[in-house]
C-alpha cells in the first residue's frame, strides 16, 4: 500500500519529495502535515475522502454539542462509504484526520482557537497555536492532502457594504485558485448574494445548485430569489464536473450549492427577520471583519430561541451525506483524480519493494587486549592490544547485513559533515549500498562514535557511546524514504528519536510493510514504547497492537520493554502467574521474569525473536490457526569455530531476518500478523544464525563473508 503522507508529484530540486499519487508540494511543506492514518490508507486506495472544517466545532456552537456534532457528521460521511478527515492546525502541524482527544481539544478551546484561512496559516504554525480552519484554510490543507471535496455549512462572501469596506470572504479567492469542491448550502443571507455570485464568476469558479431546481440556496433558505449558473442531480454529473476540471488543469474549486432539507426550510422566513436583526446590531456595535460572521450566527441562535442552530446542525449533515456521494462517485471513476493515474506508475511489486533501515550509522572503534594481560577489572593505565575502526552503527549493521545476504537495501541515518561521516558514505559506495538517503547535519554535529574495549576472548568489557547525533535525523527524511522506496520490510532501531520512531511506523503501516525493531540497548529499548504511546494518545488509530510485527530484544531488553508498557497502559495488565510459572517450566532457557514479559508484550509485538547468548535463540509467535494465542519455542545456538569479536553478531542476526523476510515477500494483514507459519519463523531464525556465527569469527561486526547462500542454501 502506498504512502499518503501527501499526494504530489517530485519538485524538480534536490529539496523536493515525490509523492507517488498527484500534484507537486516541496518537502518542506510535507513536514508540516500529519495525516491520520485511516486517511492516509484511504488515499493510497483510491477510496473517497471528504474534508471537514474545523471552526464549525470551536467557532460554531458550544462545548459538548459541537464535539457531538462533528463526531455525528463524521459518521454520516462514514455510512456514506467515505473517510472524513476533519482538519486543523495543532502543535505546528496540519492535522488532516482527527482523533477524539483532537476533537475534545478543540471543542473546548471554543474562541480561544484561532480561525485560521490562508492569511493565519503560517502564523499560527509557528508558533504552534491551536488553528481552526475556515473555508479558505480547509481548501488549502485539503489541497495540500490532494482530497478533493470538501463539505462545510455555507461559505462567506461579500459582506454588504463591501463597496465601501472592501469585506470580501478569502473563501472567494481560494475557490477561484484552489481545485477543492465545496459542497455547502449557499453563501449565508447576511451577505450580499448578487456580488457574491459575481465575484465568483470572475474569478472563474464554476457554481453549481445541486438538486431539482436552478435556485441559488441562501443558508437557511432554499432559494435566495437568485439562479445558479449551472444545475445538477446526481453526484456522478458533480463527480463528472471535479473530473473534468482537474484534467483541464483549471486550478479553480466548485461551489456545489445544496438546499437546506425541506422540513427545516419552513422556519427560513422567521430566521431571515433575525438575520436582519443581526445584522443592524452588528453595524451599530461596529463588529468587522473575521469576527462577524460568529456574532451574527450566534445573535441569530439567541433571536431564533436556538431554531436556527438546529437548522444549521441539519444542513451541515446534509451537505456531508451530499459531498460523501460525490466523493465515492469520483473514486468509482477509476481515474477520478490525476494522483489515482500517477500512483499506479509508481507503485510497486511486493517483489520490487526493498528493505528500509532506519537507525544509526557509526565509526566503531573496537579494541581488544592482548591474550597475556587478560583481567576482570581495568586499572588506570594502557594495555597492549590491537585497534580496528570500522563502519558500524546498529541500524548500518543491520543495513550492511541485509545488503550482503541479497536483499536490496537502503540506510537513513543522520551523519556529521566531518571525516567521519563521509567515512560511512564512501564504503557505503564501496559495498555497493546507495548511501543517498543518508542526512548530513550542520557543521559542529559529530558523527556517532561507538569505542568498546573488549577481553582477549571477544567479551566486552566497557564501551562509550557518542550518539547524541542520531536524535538529529529529520521526519522529512523518513517521507522522502518512504515516499520514493515504498519499502515492504523496515528496519528500526532503538538510537532513533521517538518522534522519527512514530513517524517510520505509520508511514510502514500505510505502505502494509513488516516492521522489525531492534531494542539495542536496555536504556534505549522503550524508544519504541514511546513512540507507540505518541501514536495511541493521537487518537488516529484505533489500536497500536500489532503496529510493529517483530521485536529483537536480549532477555534484559525484553524486561524492560514489558515493564515500560505496564507504565504506559499500552498492555491491559500482566499474564497470570500459572501461566507464567507455566511457560517458564517447559520453557527453561527463560527466564520465569522473560517469559512473563513476553507474554506481557505479545498483544503488542506478534514476533518476538529473543536473543539468548550462548544459548541460542528463544521464538514467540502466534500460533497458526489461533492468533490471539503465543506459542514459545527454543532454537538452540550454532557453535562458532572460534570467538574473535561479539559486537555485531545480533545485528547480523536481524539484518539476516530483514533479508529473509524480503526475499518470501512476507505480508501484512489488517491486524498487523504476517503470513507465516511458526515453522517457517523457526526456519528464518535457524538461517539468520548462520549470519551471526560468521560475525562472531570476524574481526568485523558484520563478516563481509557474508553472501546469499548463507541464508538460503540448505
Amino acid at each position: 500500500m502506498p504512502i499518503t503522507s501527501l499526494r504530489q508529484l517530485m519538485v524538480q530540486t534536490r529539496t523536493a519529495v515525490r509523492m507517488p499519487w498527484g500534484r507537486r508540494y516541496s518537502s518542506r511543506q510535507a513536514t508540516y502535515l500529519h495525516l491520520s492514518p485511516a486517511v492516509r490508507n484511504a488515499l493510497a486506495n483510491g477510496e473517497p475522502v471528504v474534508a471537514l472544517e474545523s471552526t464549525i466545532i470551536s467557532h460554531g456552537m458550544p462545548y459538548p454539542q459541537n464535539v457531538e456534532t462533528a463526531r455525528q457528521v463524521e459518521q454520516i460521511v462514514k455510512e456514506n462509504g467515505a473517510t472524513p478527515a476533519t482538519i486543523a492546525l495543532i502543535d505546528g502541524k496540519i492535522h488532516v484526520g482527527l482523533g477524539d482527544a483532537e476533537l475534545e481539544q478543540l471543542g473546548k478551546s471554543g474562541k480561544s482557537a484561532i480561525k485560521t484561512s490562508r492569511r493565519d496559516m503560517a502564523a499560527v504554525l509557528s508558533q504552534r497555536l491551536l488553528g481552526a480552519t475556515t473555508v479558505s484554510g480547509t481548501m488549502v490543507a485539503a489541497h495540500m492532502a490532494d482530497i478533493q471535496v470538501f463539505a462545510t455549512g455555507g461559505i462567506g462572501g461579500v459582506h454588504r457594504g463591501a463597496e465601501l469596506t472592501m469585506d470580501i470572504s478569502a473563501d472567494l479567492t481560494e475557490l477561484g485558485r484552489t481545485p477543492v469542491a465545496v459542497v455547502c448550502a449557499g453563501a449565508k443571507s447576511i451577505l450580499d448574494l448578487p456580488k457574491t455570485l459575481e465575484f465568483l464568476e470572475t474569478q472563474g469558479v464554476p457554481v453549481v445548485a445541486y438538486g431539482e431546481s436552478r435556485r441559488f440556496p441562501a443558508f437557511f433558505s432554499p432559494d435566495s430569489g437568485m439562479l445558479a449558473p449551472w444545475a445538477m442531480q446526481t453526484p456522478e454529473q458533480v463527480a463528472q464536473l471535479i473530473k473534468t476540471n482537474a484534467e483541464l488543469g483549471l486550478m479553480t474549486g466548485q461551489v456545489i450549492a445544496v438546499p437546506i432539507p425541506n422540513e427545516y426550510a419552513e422556519s427560513s422566513a422567521e430566521i431571515e427577520r433575525a438575520i436582519n436583526i443581526a445584522v443592524r446590531e452588528a453595524e451599530e456595535q461596529g463588529i468587522k471583519g473575521k469576527e462577524c460572521t460568529p456574532f451574527l450566527l450566534q445573535r441569530i441562535v439567541e433571536l431564533t430561541g436556538g431554531m436556527s442552530l438546529i437548522a444549521n446542525i441539519a444542513l451541515v449533515k446534509n451537505n456531508a451525506r451530499v459531498a460523501s456521494q460525490i466523493s465515492t462517485s469520483l473514486a468509482s471513476m477509476g481515474a477520478s483524480s490525476q494522483w489515482q493515474q500517477k500512483r499506479s506508475k509508481h507503485t510497486k511489486a511486493r517483489a520490487d519493494r526493498p528493505v528500509l533501515v532506519v537507525g544509526g550509522a557509526a565509526i566503531d572503534v573496537t579494541s581488544r587486549i592482548d591474550a597475556t594481560h587478560a583481567t576482570k577489572s581495568l586499572s588506570a593505565t594502557s594495555y597492549p592490544g590491537t585497534v580496528l575502526t570500522s563502519i558500524g552503527g546498529v541500524g548500518q549493521n543491520i543495513a550492511r547485513a541485509a545488503h550482503y545476504l541479497g536483499a536490496p537495501t537502503y540506510l537513513v541515518s543522520a551523519i556529521g559533515n566531518d571525516a567521519h561521516g563521509l567515512s560511512i558514505k564512501l564504503d557505503l559506495d564501496r559495498i555497493g549500498m546507495n548511501p543517498a538517503y543518508l542526512q548530513f547535519q550542520a557543521a559542529g554535529a559529530r558523527t556517532a562514535v561507538y569505542n568498546a574495549l573488549h577481553q582477549p576472548n571477544g567479551d566486552l568489557l566497557v564501551a562509550v557511546a557518542d550518539m547524541d547525533i542520531n536524535g538529529m535525523l529529520s521526519e522529512q527524511q523518513i517521507y522522502k524514504a518512504f515516499d520514493e522506496l515504498q519499502p515492504g520490510v523496515v528496519g528500526l532501531d532503538g538510537n532513533i528519536s521517538t518522534q522519527v520512531l512514530s513517524t517510520a511506523i505509520i508511514l510502514a503501516v500505510s505502505q502494509q510493510a513488516c516492521v522489525v525493531f531492534e531494542p539495542t540497548s536496555v536504556p534505549k529499548c522503550a524508544s519504541v514504547l514511546g513512540a507507540l504511546s505518541s501514536i495511541d494518545r493521537s487518537g488516529t488509530t484505533s489500536s497500536v497492537n500489532g503496529l510493529v510485527q517483530v521485536i529483537t530484544p536480549n532477555a534484559l531488553e525484553l524486561q524492560e520493554m514489558a515493564k515500560v508498557a505496564l507504565e504506559l497502559a499500552l498492555v491491559e495488565s500482566a499474564p497470570s502467574a500459572s501461566l507464567v510459572s507455566d511457560l517458564a517450566d517447559d520453557h527453561c532457557e527463560l527466564s520465569t521474569d522473560a517469559v512473563r514479559a513476553a507474554l506481557t508484550l505479545f498483544p503488542l509485538f506478534p514476533i518476538q525473536i529473543i536473543k539468548l547468548g550462548e544459548k541460542g535463540v528463544a521464538v514467540v509467535s502466534p500460533l497458526l490457526h489461533d492468533k490471539s494465542r503465543p506459542m514459545f519455542r527454543h532454537i538452540g545456538p550454532l557453535k562458532p569455530e572460534v570467538i574473535v569479536n561479539s559486537n555485531g553478531a545480533g545485528d547480523s542476526l536481524v539484518g539476516a531476518m530483514l533479508a529473509l523476510l524480503h526475499s518470501r515477500q512476507v505480508t501484512v494483514s489488517s491486524t498487523g500478523h504476517v503470513n507465516l507459519s511458526p515453522e517457517e519463523i523457526d526456519d528464518m531464525v535457524l538461517r539468520a544464525q548462520r549470519a551471526s556465527i560468521l560475525s562472531l569469527e570476524s574481526a568485523l561486526a558484520i563478516s563481509d563473508k557474508l553472501t546469499p547462500r548463507v541464508i538460503l542454501d540448505d
